[in-house]
């Protein structure tokens, strides 16, 4: 038996950054957001941010590596931190492979193959499958919102980040210049109603985030979220052959929690407390 860790995440850190600016309606346009600025150190952040956005969104292919650790809050009120890597292959208009491997080295793939989606858990020899949405976007609400399936950072894989994240983020403001490892990087912080967080975002021509850090403050113990971004390739096409299904032999087909929910069924492990993820 394990500590609760997925059950115990804030319900927001599914999506974030962010199904909640996804599902939004009437984004605010970039500039009504850079007009809003009122000093240089917030239209300067704005800015960044606004790069970032629109460089992220205008990529057909992309790959990256995610190093992720939660904050999680257990019942008796200690924070426990578990983590993951994920392996982020994106190739637009609707396709996404996500291999995972999380800090108890168990490993779990997620592919939008274009025409269904399909979860692999490798430690546990099963899978679940779903009709996909035509768009990646409309995809990735649906995996999120009606799955209720976690896609930590998914409005950065979203064409929508191009408006939707500069109408989150409110005080957007520059922190300071630094590097991350050994790259030029400028430190930005914003707030939204139910989180603050950080973006760490690349100098130059290519403005990629190398780090991001959330924290729920409206959460029971603010826990944080926080993730490096390493390893970007954004100027070579991703072979057909990365987004084709390959099921582990013996790998047996079970309902997403969601749907065993609806039948009335109680998913395995939903335990008080103790859990094994």
């Amino acid at each position: 038996m394990r500590l609760n860790w997925k059950a115990s995440l804030p319900g927001g850190i599914c999506g974030l950054l962010l199904v909640s600016a996804m599902l939004a309606t009437g984004s605010l346009a970039a500039q009504e957001a850079a007009a809003s600025a009122s000093t240089e150190s917030q239209r300067e952040a704005t800015a960044l941010l606004k790069s970032m956005a629109d460089y992220l969104a205008s990529m057909d292919y992309f790959r990256c590596t995610t190093t992720n650790g939660y904050e999680t809050v257990q019942s008796n009120g200690q924070k426990v931190e578990f983590g993951e890597t994920r392996e982020i292959f994106l190739a637009r208009p609707n396709r996404l492979r996500v291999e995972e491997v999380s800090s108890d080295g168990l490993s779990d793939l997620t592919l939008f193959d274009g025409r269904q989606i399909t979860t692999v858990s490798a430690g546990f020899n099963v899978y679940a499958q779903a009709p996909q949405p035509p768009s990646l976007e409309d995809a990735l609400v649906y995996f999120v919102r009606d799955l209720r399936m976690r896609a930590p950072l998914a409005l950065l894989l979203s064409t929508h980040v191009r408006t939707d994240l500069l109408e989150l983020a409110k005080n957007v403001e520059y922190v300071e210049s630094t590097k991350v490892g050994r790259k030029d990087a400028h430190h930005i912080a914003a707030q939204s109603e139910s989180v603050d967080f950080e973006f760490w975002i690349a100098d130059g021509k290519k403005p990629l985030p190398l780090r991001v850090v959330i924290t729920y403050k409206t959460a029971p113990g603010q826990p944080k979220f926080w993730s490096d971004i390493s390893h970007w390739q954004t100027n070579r096409k991703l072979s057909d052959k990365r987004f084709q299904l390959a099921l582990p032999e013996g790998a047996r087909q079970i309902p997403f929690a969601v749907q065993l929910s609806a039948l009335g069924a109680t998913p395995p492990g939903a335990g008080a407390g103790q859990v094994t993820p």
